[in-house]
């Protein structure tokens, strides 16, 4: 009973700072009106200082944290992944984590133009520098966008600003479509993962010799991206890289 009520005053908070920083254009995170942060004026520069891992040397494949100045984890050189390159926008931890949670289970879609701003830090800069053919976001299952009524990573994406405030042509939302959705995977082992997302996705193009980038929200165990990835190389795709609004924490 202790603990039912204490979750109902948190969440009664977090509904009160979300309501104030909607009204007064303050953080979406803690509701403060103070110094916007370097990459979005709907975070205060406090919340985005707690941020861990957006200046972390990472794997170029997995994008897992690295402790040394090795190119790949040895995970990775051990086994290389169908993911040529991955970036990760941060840490999948404190205020991200909390926006992201918030965000995608309990409809705090106040939070979408500040996530939007984080992943287009890193993304404008991937497609200048790498002049990807194609960007396919993650497709989302049906029966889950009938459950919760919206397609979160989509609507992310439809926060960014590109060149002109026009759509990118390179961003395909049916470039791709969920077969099935066996668990919320947010409870389950690597292992699990593995064997449930396996056979989950079908590509509705040929890919032949294009160059895509993947992009999803939270970069666990790879398994969403790597089983995708080898969908997009069977269908011909020349390269496949993945971009990430957070990477869970490991080191290595």
């Amino acid at each position: 009973m202790k603990n039912s009520i204490l979750s109902w005053s948190h969440q009664s908070t977090l509904r009160l700072r979300n309501r104030l920083a909607r009204w007064v254009g303050g953080c979406v995170h803690c509701g403060a009106s103070g110094r916007a942060s370097d990459f979005s004026p709907r975070l205060c520069q406090q919340c985005a200082d707690g941020l861990t891992g957006r200046s972390a040397y990472r794997c170029q494949s997995c994008a897992v944290v690295l402790t040394t100045n090795d190119a790949q984890c040895l995970s990775c050189l051990q086994s290389p992944p169908p993911v040529r390159y991955t970036f990760a926008f941060a840490d999948y931890h404190g205020a991200l984590q909390h926006l992201i949670l918030n965000y995608k289970f309990h409809h705090m879609l106040q939070a979408a133009p500040a996530l939007g701003d984080a992943l287009q830090s890193t993304l404008l800069p991937y497609v200048s520098a790498h002049a990807p053919d194609l960007m396919m976001p993650v497709p989302q299952f049906n029966a889950l966008t009938h459950q919760r009524g919206f397609v979160p990573l989509n609507h992310v994406l439809k926060q960014i600003v590109w060149a002109r405030g026009q759509p990118s042509p390179l961003l395909a939302f049916d470039a791709s479509i969920r077969l099935h959705h066996a668990a919320l995977q947010v409870s389950s082992s690597p292992e699990q993962r593995r064997k449930q997302i396996k056979g989950a996705f079908a590509v509705t193009r040929d890919l032949t010799g294009q160059r895509v980038l993947l992009i999803d929200d939270v970069y666990t165990t790879g398994a969403t991206l790597h089983e995708l990835a080898s969908v997009c190389l069977a269908a011909g795709a020349k390269s496949v890289d993945a971009l990430v609004l957070a990477r869970a924490r490991r080191v290595k």
